[in-house]
């Protein structure tokens, strides 16, 4: 279990994990057969940091003899004062202006406006991102300046790469798992204390925030009240209003997506004002069973497609349908299947039509070094109960990196 105590170191990634990751990539460049591949940052994801170990939604392009270069729109000032100047920064190269325009440069350059290379954005697995990131525009510029080029999708591929987690990354894991388990426990104290809806999202911010680690959209998932059918963004962040006062009865749940060093972690805690009632007492072991159930399943060599099953089975079982996955990597992020069946509540029965589910989201084989979000969720007669924190896969087994959301709370 992760000790929160850890929040008071600081960790960083060295340069021979820079070599590393560089390294994997070009293995990448030549199980593909592509001379490069440039990769686009604006996603959710940043899929650039994996590259340059900054956050800077910028486009990255890596060849196979040469180092990264960077196009970004403004020069990159914060690396020249007192305070950039601690970072030790990977990427030297760095070409700001136009960047469809400078890399068409670029690779005439290099001689390789006429070869194969591979483009990380054209598609991805964030939730609302599998048509790509690349603006039309972008992309519309990049073919007319680059009319020769062979382009290849290998999003999934570098995805694959960015899944697996080096030691180095499992510490900034954990160091963001730390992170969430104290937002859970601010979360639940929060609310014991007779905070409001608004007061008790806010302790889990400050507590990732002041801890050394950050946010990241969606920021939170939260929704309070006596029932519960959605989950996303709460009305409040989009549309303003007052903040819901929680009453005996009601619940209030979260998804933390808590971040350290460009590593998610994420955790599902859920709270009762008062004694649950029987309805969210059954949902709770539905959950608690998928949770455990997972847990003896994850195993290298196991698909994430069978995981997925072995945690979904306890809410077909039930009766009971989920509006988020039961299990998930983090990250880039592949889904397990959502809204299974809802068609078994008979609270949704008066609604035209049934919510639309989700299939699982892409497949691969679990190693040693791959992490997921357990979130098992289970709903019936407008309740909804959801727990479950971060997992990583060691050569010791499953490693529980939280504990406070594994279990419905009781303030």
């Amino acid at each position: 279990m992760t000790d929160i105590a850890a929040d008071k170191a600081y960790p960083t990634l060295s340069l021979q994990e820079r070599d590393r990751r560089w390294a994997a990539v070009r293995g990448l460049l030549k199980e593909h057969e592509i001379e490069g591949i440039v990769v686009f940052g604006t996603g959710r994801d940043n899929a650039d940091s994996y590259l340059t170990n900054e956050a800077r939604r910028t486009i990255v392009l890596l060849t196979r003899n040469d180092d990264p270069t960077v196009f970004t729109g403004d020069v990159p000032l914060d690396r020249f004062d007192a305070q950039g100047s601690r970072w030790e920064r990977w990427a030297g190269d760095w070409r700001h202006g136009d960047g469809p325009a400078n890399l068409a440069a670029v690779l005439r350059e290099r001689g390789l406006d006429r070869s194969r290379l591979g483009v990380v954005g054209l598609t991805g697995r964030f939730v609302g991102e599998s048509a790509g990131t690349i603006s039309y525009t972008t992309w519309s510029r990049v073919m007319e300046l680059l009319p020769d080029v062979r382009w290849v999708d290998t999003a999934a591929a570098y995805e694959s790469l960015v899944i697996l987690k080096s030691p180095e990354e499992q510490v900034l894991l954990r160091k963001a798992a730390a992170l969430g388990e104290r937002a859970c426990q601010a979360f639940v104290d929060t609310a014991r204390a007779g905070g409001n809806e608004h007061e008790i999202a806010a302790a889990a911010f400050h507590a990732v925030i002041s801890g050394g680690g950050w946010v990241r959209w969606p920021f939170m998932l939260e929704r309070a009240g006596a029932s519960m059918f959605a989950w996303s963004v709460p009305e409040w962040f989009e549309m303003g209003g007052a903040p819901h006062v929680p009453r005996e009865g009601d619940t209030i749940a979260a998804e933390i997506f808590a971040f350290y060093g460009g590593q998610e972690s994420q955790q599902q805690i859920d709270v009762s004002f008062g004694e649950p009632s029987p309805l969210l007492r059954e949902l709770e072991e539905v959950c608690l069973e998928s949770y455990r159930a997972g847990l003896d399943a994850l195993t290298p060599g196991l698909r994430f497609s069978e995981l997925a099953a072995v945690m979904e089975e306890p809410l077909r079982r039930s009766r009971t349908w989920n509006t988020g996955p039961m299990v998930q990597t983090v990250s880039p992020i592949y889904n397990g299947a959502t809204r299974i069946d809802p068609g078994v509540d008979p609270a949704l029965k008066h609604l035209e039509k049934l919510p639309s589910g989700h299939a699982l989201d892409g497949d691969f084989v679990i190693r040693e070094g791959h992490a997921f979000a357990f979130e098992p969720n289970a709903l019936r007669d407008g309740q909804r109960v959801c727990v479950g924190g971060t997992v990583l896969l060691t050569s010791n087994g499953p490693e529980e990196l939280n504990s406070v959301p594994n279990r419905l709370n009781v303030v």
